[in-house]
């Protein structure tokens, strides 16, 4: 047995309508989003309405040569009958220890030549045929030479009209039920499901992932969510679409990825987020010691599928491979799974299996910008001290360029070093912009380049920049939409930055990072009791030494000077414990207004080469001691003209 696909032939029940051809499902006139296996056991079960169907029967037709269990087969029943229930409908019957039988009133308009004509069920079985009969529609176009109660003028007459109202109704259905697919300029690729939970196929699944979004943004100009923005999805049951209109795109890629016995089944599918339309989709076989020759193959094909609808669009990197060793790809995509989870024990795996990659492959550019990646973030969030991992980092993405020049993303993280550990500000300036031209859709650029020119007062060009970063990032990006509050905030436009800092606190009440940053931005307004609340739920969500030593700047500044204290042992507590920056101590002194000890506490910053010196002109815990002289001796040793 098999779907039978019957191309031309649409089937009506209550307020459904089902149109093979399409491959599309209709309720009131308005689309229903049905995965595609979903679609083809719906559309069996309603080519064989009112016979009982095993499960046997519907696997072998649906899944055809793939293993699946029964319970795949419940979980889709299970999804169409709440579709159905909604309605008020449950055309879905269980027959017991055996499978499922379809039970509607159908109506059917099947192919004529001059148009389509609309057909009961019941009048099929005036004639005694079946639904399921392949020429059921040939015999029926031959019954009308023997119903005598009819002369041939007015049996010729009835036939024209019902032609002519099935073409009116088939044109007027199409015009205002199946809309076009729409151009193509953003695009999500969400994450890749393992249909098995072993941690080699979540990688593969995360790695394969990542591959298609660096891939798929070589197609200019195609605007690609980054994995960032993505990956809250991985566990989400949320539906395709909804999660597509959400990030704000015009077509959204799921797939799924099985691996069993060396051997590799990708299967994915291109759905357009605001009609509901599946644009295509594909099954992808090919053995784990050839996975470069399957990614190609999934790239390129996606890639074409896209171009043909975007307007000038070009695909010449697509191809590009920066490995042909299949250990260190492995090593690679277990490295980006770990390097994904955003946490420091993360980070300290990925290192682990990107530096694996690199010495199974020494010109493996991209696992070399990985593990630049890593020693960025550890470095800015504090965890290894600066002058160990900026070093790292730098050394990693010169180690990428010399692979491959024209790596933006190598660029980037060069760039970055230059600007918070180099303090080399010109070159730091050039290579942001050369990673933006290299790569315009990259978003970790236009965020990363945002900062650097708002930490160089030029706030309208950093404003510009972090916006872009939005556009590409998508609407759904907490770190994106804070970090706007924050350049607003040092850039001196304190009711903007209050604005989008409680937008995302409406999204997720539990960002710290939000919370700590509207805090400074109502201590710049005399606000400092609302800033306390916002610190102290900060302090609550995540005791980060940044944290704690502003929530200490605003208890001493408030007058409570105890509390201050108080927080002022606990960042030496924890500094017994971890590196924590002397740019922390120093922002609670300025609170205490123990000038001499907070100046100290920078030099010492600044003889730890830490990164919040790339911030000394813009941070507004520090604008009460601007003025003093030792201060600004110190901008002037790291760089800043004045």
């Amino acid at each position: 047995m098999e779907v039978l696909e019957n191309r031309g032939v649409t089937y009506r029940f209550g307020k459904f309508v089902l149109d093979p051809a399409e491959r599309l499902l209709l309720v009131d006139g308005k689309p229903v989003h049905l995965p595609a296996k979903e679609f083809d056991t719906l559309l069996l079960l309603i080519e064989h309405n009112g016979r009982a169907l095993s499960k046997e029967e519907i696997i072998a037709a649906v899944w055809k040569d793939a293993f699946v269990e029964e319970g795949n087969l419940a979980k889709q029943i299970s999804r169409l009958r709440k579709i159905f229930s909604s309605t008020g409908q449950n055309y879905i019957e269980t027959i017991p220890k055996h499978g499922y039988r379809f039970s509607a009133e159908l109506q059917q308009t099947a192919p004529a030549a001059d148009g389509e004509i609309l057909i009961e069920k019941r009048a099929i079985r005036r004639v005694k045929l079946e639904i399921d009969d392949d020429n059921a529609y040939e015999h029926l176009a031959l019954q009308p030479k023997s119903r005598h109660f009819f002369t041939k003028g007015r049996s010729a007459l009835l036939i024209a009209l019902i032609v002519l109202s099935g073409i009116t109704a088939f044109w007027f259905w199409r015009r205002h039920s199946s809309p076009a697919i729409n151009k193509i300029s953003t695009i999500a690729v969400l994450p890749i499901k393992p249909l098995t939970d072993e941690e080699n196929n979540r990688a593969l699944a995360t790695g394969l992932t990542d591959a298609l979004i660096t891939k798929l943004g070589g197609v200019n100009p195609l605007i690609v969510r980054p994995a960032s923005s993505v990956a809250q999805f991985a566990d989400a049951g949320q539906d395709t679409l909804e999660i597509g209109r959400n990030l704000k795109v015009d077509a959204v890629l799921e797939g799924a990825i099985m691996q069993a016995d060396g051997k590799l089944r990708v299967s994915l599918r291109l759905l357009d987020t605001q009609t509901g339309q599946q644009i295509w989709e594909d099954r992808f076989d090919g053995v784990f010691t050839d996975v470069f020759d399957l990614e190609d193959r999934i790239s390129e094909k996606t890639a074409r599928n896209l171009l043909a609808k975007i307007s000038g669009g070009s695909s010449e990197r697509i191809t590009k491979r920066y490995t042909n060793d299949p250990e260190a790809f492995n090593a690679y995509l277990k490295g980006r799974y770990f390097w994904n989870k955003r946490n420091e024990d993360g980070f300290g795996r990925a290192i682990e299996y990107f530096n694996e990659a690199v010495a199974k492959d020494p010109n493996y550019a991209l696992a070399y910008a990985g593990l630049a990646d890593c020693y960025l973030l550890l470095g800015v969030w504090g965890t290894v001290p600066p002058n160990e991992a900026f070093p790292k980092a730098r050394m990693a993405a010169e180690k990428a360029l010399r692979a491959d020049s024209d790596l933006a993303e190598a660029v980037v993280s060069l760039a970055f070093v230059e600007w918070v550990h180099g303090w080399d500000f010109q070159q730091a300036d050039a290579d942001f912009k050369r990673a933006i031209a290299l790569n315009p859709n990259y978003a970790l650029a236009h965020h990363w380049y945002s900062y650097y020119l708002v930490s160089m007062k030029r706030s309208d060009e950093a404003i510009a920049e972090i916006k872009k970063a939005r556009e590409l990032e998508g609407p759904l990006s907490l770190s994106v939409n804070t970090d706007i509050g924050e350049i607003y905030s040092w850039a001196g436009r304190y009711d903007e930055a209050e604005r989008h800092l409680l937008d995302v606190l409406k999204i997720e009440p539990n960002y710290a990072l939000a919370h700590s940053v509207l805090g400074i931005n109502l201590i710049k307004q005399d606000r400092v009791r609302e800033a306390i609340e916002q610190l102290e739920l900060a302090r609550k969500i995540e005791s980060a030494p940044r944290i704690l030593s502003v929530l200490g700047y605003a208890y001493a500044i408030q007058g409570e000077k105890e509390k201050a204290s108080k927080l002022m042992g606990d960042l030496n507590d924890l500094s017994k414990r971890r590196y924590v920056s002397r740019f922390s101590f120093a922002i609670i002194n300025i609170g205490l207004n123990d000038i001499d000890a907070s100046i100290t506490d920078l030099e010492s910053a600044y003889t730890e080469r830490s990164d919040t010196m790339a911030i000394l002109q813009v941070y507004p815990p520090l604008d009460p001691i601007r003025s003093n002289s030792r201060f600004t001796d110190l901008e002037k040793r790291v760089g800043y003209a004045k």
